[in-house]
């Protein structure tokens, strides 16, 4: 049973090394196995159905990514906010926002789920192109029981986020446990006992996310928090909407300018030709997996860090960031040592093309791509912090800097003017992310004072 957030709370006494790896391993499971929807849905449709089954699953993604990003700003500033008030001891501050959200994300998820057979057609058609029918169809047919079940989708990704700021971060790795278990069952069964192919595949993912849901419900139920239904009601209104969005918002910015940066590599690289596509798509897909290592180091030290603002306890603020950014650190230099030294054996790990040209091409992209992990870690977790501290310009600015407008600068100037060619472009995404870190060492080194004292922290309210 994990140890309630009672006084004297264990985010405000306990050792940092040891709160942190508390919550990083549950985020990191949970961040794994939310991916291992798509995975084993491909897997599974590749072999049933074929390269329409799996570009189906493909093509849905940027539909997550605008979805998830469109609901983050609630789920990361809720969260933000409830270990705050919980910390400084004003629970009906933090229930409140728990009902807040919760409106929300039924009200967001339920127009969604009713516009469905409006809006399913078009978006399907948009995406795969009115001509090639059989993916246009397949994709009509994953998108269909996704957004029916999308209330559920975004309550499972809130109420998972909000018990872990509640000092139960392992209730939503066992909810995202359970769904990939049902998953994995439901896909064995619809998909390769009964044939239902690609539908068969997103009613199984709908069901697998509701159970997950419901689990979470029974949780928040018996879970002695400070959070829960007793007492509910909806509500779409709070006093705080300003300070929300503000925790929120440098996340939505990073998802958006995410994609984005994507987009740029992605249309510099069609010039040289489609076995480079197809590398970019798979070494960027590998990338991702790793980079949720990041991500989880990144939401971990959160809660942390809000609760001991709202103890106002600035030395132990400071101390998650050091600890977070060293963490982070060798972490990168790890996997960017993997990307450099072993690009081959990740290769074959996820690809099963036999083609030379292909494999050469992944080989020599990854090992380049790869080390923008050297300063990813470090970049994501100052821009949480200057979030934490309400300072949400400054961590726009960081995540819109790596995430698209260096990346957009260095993709311009390294093929020509420094004649690197597809080298260049492979580099750029590093090579935002290193300039990134580096304006923020001599940005610390310069306004220390003003942002990183126990004064400054302290001030925040």
């Amino acid at each position: 049973m994990e140890q309630p957030i009672d006084s004297p709370n264990i985010l405000g006494t306990a050792p940092i090394s040891r709160l942190f790896f508390k919550y990083y391993k549950p985020t990191l499971i949970s961040l794994l196995s939310i991916m291992l929807h798509q995975v084993i849905n491909g897997i599974i449709l590749g072999q049933k159905v074929g390269k329409a089954g799996i570009g189906a699953v493909g093509l849905y993604a940027p539909v997550v990514i605008v979805l998830i990003a469109l609901t983050l700003p609630v789920m990361i500033g809720g969260g933000i906010l409830i270990g705050k008030y919980i910390g400084a001891g004003t629970y009906a501050k933090a229930q409140y926002i728990f009902q807040f959200a919760t409106t929300l994300a039924l009200i967001f998820g339920g127009v969604i789920a009713l516009s469905t057979p409006f809006i399913t057609k078009p978006i399907a058609d948009f995406l795969a192109g009115k001509q090639n029918i059989e993916l246009s169809h397949n994709l009509y047919d994953y998108i269909f029981w996704q957004f029916i079940n999308m209330p559920f989708f975004i309550l499972r990704m809130f109420w998972g986020n909000f018990l872990s700021n509640d000092g139960a971060p392992k209730a939503s790795r066992n909810g995202n446990l359970i769904a990939v278990g049902i998953n994995i069952l439901l896909d064995l069964v619809l998909v390769a006992g009964l044939g239902m192919g690609v539908k068969g595949a997103s009613i199984a993912t709908a069901i697998a996310i509701f159970a997950a849901c419901t689990y979470l419900y029974l949780y928040v139920q018996k879970h002695k928090g400070h959070i829960g239904f007793q007492n509910f009601r909806f509500t779409a209104r709070i006093k705080e909407w300003k300070e929300f969005i503000n925790f929120g918002l440098p996340t939505f910015v990073s998802e958006i300018s995410f994609a984005l940066g994507l987009v740029i590599i992605n249309q510099n690289i069609l010039p040289y030709g489609a076995a480079v596509v197809a590398a970019f798509g798979m070494v960027n897909f590998v990338s991702f997996i790793f980079l949720r290592m990041i991500t989880a180091a990144m939401l971990a030290c959160l809660p942390i860090m809000s609760y001991n603002i709202g103890a106002k306890l600035p030395e132990r603020v400071l101390a998650v960031v050091r600890f977070s950014i060293s963490f982070t650190l060798i972490l990168g230099i790890t996997i960017s040592c993997v990307g450099y030294l072993v690009p081959g054996l990740l290769i074959r790990l996820f690809s099963q093309s036999d083609t030379a040209e292909f494999r050469q091409i992944a080989i020599n992209s990854m090992s380049l791509y790869f080390l923008l992990f050297l300063a990813a870690g470090p970049n994501f977790i100052l821009s949480a912090y200057f979030q934490s501290i309400k300072k949400t310009g400054i961590s726009i600015l960081i995540n819109v800097l790596k995430s698209s407008v260096f990346i957009w600068l260095f993709a311009a100037i390294l093929p020509g003017y420094f004649k690197m060619g597809l080298n260049g472009i492979w580099l750029s995404r590093s090579f935002a992310e290193i300039t990134t870190l580096l304006l923020l060492i001599s940005f610390t080194f310069l306004k220390k004072k003003e942002y990183y004292s126990l004064q400054a922290i302290a001030s925040v309210n």
